[in-house]
C-alpha cells in the first residue's frame, strides 16, 4: 500500500499530471540527492544516473530502486559496454578489478535472446532482472527456461506497479530519496521520493 502525504494530495487537486513523462524527459543525466536513516544501508549523498537512449522513465525508476535494495560500496548505476568487439551494456552493476562484471543488472528487458548472448559471454557474472511487478517476474521466469539459461546465477527483483508507475510520473532531471527502513524478510522498504511517502512492499525470484 502507497500512503502519501495529505498536504500533497490536496495539492494534487489544483495541479494535473502531464500525459506523457517520457516525451519531456529531455536531456540524460538524472540527478539524487540521498540520504539514508537505515544504518544497514549507508547511502551516498548523491548519484547521477546516465540516461541510455532506450530507456524511459520507468527504466530510471528500477535503476534507482535496485540501487537502493541491493546496496553495496562497489554496485554502480550507470552500466558499461561489456566490450569494444560486444557493446551489450547492462542497466547496473559490478566490476572487478580486471573490469569483467561480477554483477549484471538489466530492468524491465523485453530480449532474452541478448540477454543469453551476454550471459554466454561473462559465465562468472551473477544477474539481477528488475521488473515493474510480480507478474512481469514470472513471465521474467519462464523467459529464462525457454531461453535455456544456466540456472543457478539469475535473481528477478520485482516491485508493486503502482509504485513504480507513481515514482516514474513524478521523476525529475533533479531528485531526492531519502530512504528509512528496507528489509528482506519480510521484504518492506519505507522511503521519500521528492516530497512522496512510499511504504511498499518488493520480492525476489531466484532461478
Amino acid at each position: 500500500m502507497l500512503l502519501k502525504r495529505p498536504v500533497y494530495i490536496e495539492a494534487l487537486a489544483f495541479t494535473p499530471l502531464k500525459p506523457n513523462r517520457s516525451e519531456e524527459m529531455k536531456g540524460f543525466h538524472y540527478h539524487v540527492d540521498l540520504k539514508s536513516h537505515d544504518p544497514t544501508r549507508q547511502l551516498p549523498n548523491h548519484i547521477e544516473m546516465i540516461r541510455h537512449a532506450w530507456e524511459e522513465a520507468i527504466h530510471l525508476t528500477l535503476r534507482l530502486l535496485s540501487f537502493a535494495i541491493l546496496f553495496e560500496e562497489d554496485l554502480k548505476i550507470n552500466g558499461r559496454p561489456l566490450s569494444d568487439d560486444a557493446p551489450y551494456q547492462p542497466s547496473f552493476g559490478k566490476w572487478n578489478l580486471q573490469g569483467q562484471p561480477e554483477l549484471w543488472g538489466e530492468c524491465q528487458p523485453e530480449d532474452f535472446k541478448r540477454i543469453k548472448k551476454v550471459a554466454t559471454k561473462t559465465p562468472a557474472s551473477e544477474w539481477v532482472i528488475s521488473v515493474s511487478s510480480e507478474s512481469m517476474a514470472t513471465e521474467a521466469l519462464a523467459a529464462l527456461k525457454r531461453n535455456k539459461l544456466r540456472p543457478g546465477r539469475f535473481k528477478v527483483l520485482y516491485f508493486e506497479q503502482e509504485l513504480v508507475d507513481e515514482m516514474s510520473q513524478h521523476l525529475n532531471r533533479k531528485n531526492s530519496l531519502t530512504w528509512i527502513h528496507g528489509e528482506s524478510n519480510p521484504p518492506v522498504m519505507q522511503f521519500d521520493f521528492n516530497g512522496l511517502w512510499f511504504d511498499s512492499t518488493f520480492g525476489i525470484f531466484e532461478y
